[in-house]
C-alpha cells in the first residue's frame, strides 16, 4: 500500500532540501518570507540543472555578429562589483547595442544602473527604458508570488538608478519600477533591443522573453545575462526556445546568449 505525503511534509522537505548560505543569513535575520523563497530557489535550481541539459546552447564569436561593422565604445576601467557585469561582457553588449543602434532599449533588472548609464553614454541619441521592482518590494509581501524570484541579497540591498543619476545622460534614461510579471511593456515605448538581465528563474527568463518578443514585432535583438550553469532556470528555458526553432546562441566568452529577429 503507498502511503501518501501531505503537501505540507512535501514543503518540509523541499525547504530543507534546499537550504543554503543565503537562506540562513535570512532566517538569523528573521526574514522567513526570504528565507522561504531562498529554499525554494535552491531547491528548484538543483533540479532544474538535472535536466536543463548543461550549457549545450551553441557558441557564437562576437565578430560573427558585427559582420563589417566596427562599432565604437567606451567602458571605464574600474573593479567589479557582484551585480554588474563584467569588462568583457560590458564590451560585447555595448559593441552590439551601438552596431544596432536602436531608438529605444529596454532593460529588465536595473540595479544599481550602472550597465544602463554605460548603454545611454554609448547610444548617443537612443532613449533607455529600465525597469526594477518597486522600491519598497519585500519578499514577505511579494504581490507575485506565482513566479519564483532569485537574488534576494541584491534586492536587499539595491538603490536603483545611483550609477546614472547624476551623469548627463540621465534625461535619456526613463526609470520604471514594477514587476514584469504584471507589469505593461507598452509603457517602454517601441524598444528594438532588449537586454534580460532581472530574476534568473525559470518562471521570470519565460516570462520576460515572451513579453519581449510579443512585444517587438517582427524586428529585434535580445540578449540574455548569465545564461550559464549556474542559473539553471535561464538554461532550460533558452533550450525550450532553440526546440522551438529560435537560433539563440551564447556569445564565446561570456555568459550572455544573443538572438536577433528580423
Amino acid at each position: 500500500m503507498k502511503t501518501k505525503i501531505s503537501p505540507f511534509i512535501k514543503i518540509v522537505v523541499k525547504t530543507l532540501l534546499g537550504m543554503n548560505v543565503r537562506a540562513v543569513i535570512y532566517m538569523f535575520s528573521l526574514k522567513p518570507g526570504a528565507f522561504f523563497h531562498a529554499c525554494m530557489n535552491s531547491y528548484k535550481a538543483a533540479n532544474e540543472g538535472n535536466i536543463a541539459g548543461g550549457n549545450d546552447i551553441p557558441e557564437i564569436e562576437l565578430y560573427d555578429i558585427l559582420g563589417n561593422r566596427k562599432p565604437l565604445i567606451q567602458i571605464p576601467v574600474r573593479r567589479y562589483e557582484e551585480g554588474q557585469l563584467s569588462t568583457g561582457e560590458l564590451m560585447v553588449l555595448l559593441s552590439i547595442l551601438v552596431a544596432e543602434s536602436p531608438g529605444e532599449v529596454l532593460e529588465i533588472g536595473t540595479y544599481m544602473g550602472y550597465t544602463t548609464r554605460l548603454m545611454a553614454e554609448n547610444l548617443k541619441t537612443g532613449i533607455i527604458h529600465s525597469v526594477d521592482l518597486p522600491k519598497e518590494y519585500s519578499a514577505e509581501h511579494d504581490p507575485e508570488p506565482a513566479l519564483l524570484k532569485d537574488d534576494y541579497h541584491l534586492i536587499d540591498r539595491r538603490i536603483v538608478g545611483k550609477e546614472y543619476i547624476d551623469h548627463p545622460c540621465a534625461h535619456r534614461i526613463v526609470q520604471h519600477y514594477a514587476d514584469t510579471a504584471s507589469w505593461d511593456f507598452r509603457e517602454a515605448g517601441h524598444p528594438a533591443f532588449f537586454f534580460i538581465d532581472g530574476s534568473h528563474t525559470y518562471e521570470y527568463c519565460k516570462n520576460d522573453t515572451e513579453k519581449c518578443i510579443a512585444f517587438a514585432g517582427k524586428q529585434c535583438v535580445i540578449l540574455w545575462h548569465d545564461c550559464n550553469e549556474l542559473h539553471p532556470g535561464v538554461l532550460k528555458y533558452l533550450n525550450e526556445c532553440r526546440t522551438q526553432g529560435l537560433d539563440i546562441r551564447r556569445i564565446s566568452g561570456t555568459s550572455i546568449a544573443y538572438l536577433k529577429i528580423s
